[in-house]
């Protein structure tokens, strides 16, 4: 049911980048289009070979394209981790999205973006085995699973 929920996300957004949820939050998807290859919870690392370790967040999969801001928000941090390469972190009121693997950031820390607005160029850098998206999420500092956060973003969509 979910994967039915953000292919319908995908379409709406492709015709425009900011929605508006019943509760007055503007929402956007992270990529033009939304392809899942690696979900949130245990998994094998695709590097290591760790088995059951925690996956904080979602791979999208992403050839060097545009990521957009998911909320309206400010740039808390950029920077660069050997396992999460070149990040960016946007704060928007409790929650924290973690933006990783990029190529290339379009924003700086301190900076207003707004949902849908360009903020980096996807990539390969840090620990991977190819070109992707990470997004992770918190919710009052704690990690929360990103797929579940945009389907009821898209749920709670005013269409």
């Amino acid at each position: 049911m979910t994967g039915c929920v953000l292919g319908k996300v995908g379409l709406v957004l492709g015709q425009e980048a900011r929605l508006e949820t019943d509760s007055g939050a503007v929402f956007a998807l992270p990529l033009k289009s939304f392809v899942l290859t690696s979900g949130y919870g245990p998994r094998t690392h695709p590097v290591t070979g760790e088995r059951s370790k925690f996956h904080y967040g979602i791979d999208l999969r992403a050839f060097y394209e545009p990521v957009y801001s998911v909320l309206d928000g400010e740039v808390q941090d950029v920077g660069f981790g050997p396992v999460i390469g070149i990040f960016i972190r946007i704060k928007s009121g409790h929650f924290l999205l973690i933006y990783g693997h990029l190529s290339l950031m379009l924003v700086a820390p301190g900076q207003q973006v707004h949902a849908g607005e360009a903020v980096a160029i996807s990539g390969e850098s840090g620990r991977v085995t190819g070109t992707h998206l990470h997004l992770g999420v918190t919710y009052s500092g704690r990690p929360i699973n990103p797929l579940r956060f945009l389907s009821e973003s898209y749920i709670n969509l005013k269409l």
